[in-house]
C-alpha cells in the first residue's frame, strides 16, 4: 500500500474523520516512526510524534508477546488530557489517533477501524 499516491486524498479524509468525530489529530507513520500523512487541529512536531507512535506500538507488541498474547491490536495512552490510540495497519503503518479527555473510547475504536478500512481499501 502506497499512500504517497494518493496523499492529497487520505489527508483530505482524515481532516473529515477529525473533524465529525472531533478528534484532536490523527497521525500516520511508517513502522520506522517516519511521518507519511497527517492532519491535526495543534501544531505538534510530526516528526517526534511519529518516532514515538513506532516505539511505543513496538513496545506494546514486544510487551504482548512477552504476555503470551499474540496479535497487538492497539495500544492507549491515556493522559490527564486525553487519549492516543495507537494501532498498526496492514504491517505497514502505524495510526495515532489524538483526542481530548471528553472522547469516548468506544468511538475512537470505531474511527480507528474505519480509517484501517479506508487505508487497506487504497491497496
Amino acid at each position: 500500500m502506497n499512500l504517497l499516491k494518493k496523499k492529497e486524498e487520505v489527508r483530505n479524509f482524515l481532516k473529515e474523520i477529525v473533524k465529525e468525530n472531533k478528534l484532536d489529530g490523527v497521525i500516520i507513520a511508517d513502522m520506522e516512526g517516519l511521518p507519511v500523512i497527517s492532519y491535526t487541529t495543534e501544531e505538534l512536531d510530526e516528526d517526534t510524534v511519529s518516532a514515538s507512535l513506532a516505539a511505543i506500538l513496538s513496545a506494546g507488541e514486544i510487551s504482548a508477546s512477552d504476555a503470551g498474547k499474540k496479535n497487538l491490536n492497539q495500544v492507549i495512552v491515556d493522559t490527564e488530557e486525553g487519549y492516543i490510540v495507537i494501532l498498526p495497519v496492514a504491517g505497514e503503518y502505524v495510526i495515532g489517533i489524538i483526542t481530548d479527555k471528553d472522547a469516548k473510547l468506544g468511538i475512537v475504536r470505531l474511527v480507528a477501524k474505519e480509517i484501517e478500512k479506508y487505508l487497506e481499501s487504497l491497496s
